[in-house]
């Protein structure tokens, strides 16, 4: 075997050895009509395509059954088109996307809202508001600093919520554009499964459809065979 031999291309006439193209023939059948549509002075239907080629030209079969079926592609659904096509990984971590894309004043809201929305939060300032009111009521009677109808806490109990209440907003709106990422990541996820069950099928179809094309060939061989042998039999 020749390992030296070059080949070309004969889309983008590019040269290279030999694990760098694909025999024309072994091309999925729907790619190769698609190919030979877009480009039928270049595709004899014999020869070599390089990976580039067959990758770019899988891509943009994919995206053209995907609009014939969807009708104009999101940015998002050629995206996953063009991966599809090309074999790539799609799948991410979101939380890690989140967290490298997240602000220390983030990071901060998350913290007020996850210990602001727990029952030890809850429990300890119900402690605080008993022990201020007792304070004040009983052991400070004549020399209190917040007595009855406790103004005072009033005023600090308004300030805590009017802080509280925005960095809470501030953390749901986060956890609101996390929760998008994450629709929108599932959404691609399911279109990239949908466009490589499809082409399964495709393949699957075009895999029996040779194999039956080559068990009808040899089956024709073995009939001449035969009739060559009862030829010479009744010679």
């Amino acid at each position: 075997m020749n390992h030296g031999q070059l080949y070309e291309c004969t889309l983008c006439g590019h040269r290279g050895r030999r694990e760098q193209f694909f025999r024309t023939d072994a091309v999925r059948g729907q790619v190769a009509e698609h190919i030979a549509a877009h480009h039928p002075e270049r595709w004899p239907g014999t020869g070599r395509i390089c990976r580039r080629c067959l990758n770019s030209e899988r891509s943009d079969y994919v995206q053209t059954r995907l609009r014939q079926e969807r009708g104009a592609l999101s940015t998002v659904e050629a995206t996953v088109a063009e991966k599809a096509g090309q074999h790539l990984v799609i799948a991410r971590d979101i939380d890690e996307q989140v967290r490298r894309n997240t602000s220390l004043g983030q990071r901060a809201a998350d913290s007020v809202a996850r210990v602001g929305g727990s029952w030890a939060f809850v429990s300890g300032f119900m402690a605080f508001l008993v022990a201020w009111m007792a304070v004040n009521t009983m052991l400070l009677r004549r020399t209190a600093f917040d007595p009855y109808p406790y103004i005072l806490l009033n005023l600090v109990l308004s300030c805590l919520a009017a802080i509280q209440a925005p960095i809470i907003m501030m953390s749901q709106n986060r956890q609101s554009e996390r929760d998008r990422l994450e629709s929108a990541h599932d959404y691609e996820t399911d279109l990239k499964a949908e466009l490589e069950i499809a082409s399964l099928h495709d393949k699957m179809d075009h895999l029996l459809h040779t194999q039956w094309e080559r068990l009808i060939e040899l089956q024709e061989m073995q009939l001449e065979l035969l009739h060559e042998v009862a030829g010479r039999v009744r010679r």
